[in-house]
């Protein structure tokens, strides 16, 4: 009977880790300083990780406090939805695919590489060290994120999982007013 129980706690163990509410927090996310604001963001984002790579078109929108992402295949199938209120990151919509990817470190690490001056809204335990175009995020310490700016793209290294994201600003013709 001990045997059983064993199995039956491994089982219980594995289904609730494949839950993406028990993934952690992702360190420096929230944002005590958030700021309600208008702000609006197209890109195309190339993601490498391991020996895989996509694209994808990436909308960011903020009305007020709260902050849409929008991700979005090249053919237009919606990968993702999500809100971000300075504190939480709520998905709305995903592919079955994405299920388990931990959208709080991949938000917070899209923040740091391209929302205004979302490294100084008062996060703990965050330093930026600055060196031309190249910032290099710690947080706790640790070296956990390399972002380069250039005129035409943001180069974001994530030292940890190791992955890179490349954002490509999109023309904003389309937004409202042009």
């Amino acid at each position: 009977m001990h045997r059983y129980g064993r199995i039956v706690l491994l089982g219980l163990a594995l289904s609730l880790s494949a839950c993406q509410s028990f993934y952690p927090k992702a360190p420096a996310l929230a944002a005590p300083q958030w700021q309600a604001q208008q702000y609006q963001r197209q890109d195309q984002v190339e993601v490498q990780w391991k020996q895989q790579s996509f694209s994808f078109l990436l909308y960011q929108q903020q009305q007020g406090k709260n902050l849409s992402m929008l991700g979005l295949s090249l053919t237009g199938q919606v990968l993702f939805k999500l809100q971000f209120d300075g504190q939480k990151v709520k998905v709305e919509q995903r592919i079955e695919q994405m299920r388990l990817l931990p959208f709080d470190f991949v938000v917070r690490d899209i923040l740091f590489a391209t929302y205004p001056k979302f490294a100084e809204s008062g996060q703990p335990n965050v330093e930026v060290k600055q060196q031309g175009n190249t910032q290099q995020i710690e947080i706790a310490k640790q070296h956990v994120l390399t972002i380069q700016k250039q005129v035409h793209s943001i180069q974001l290294d994530n030292l940890h999982v190791p992955y890179t994201i490349v954002f490509s600003p999109m023309d904003d013709a389309l937004q409202a007013g042009n």
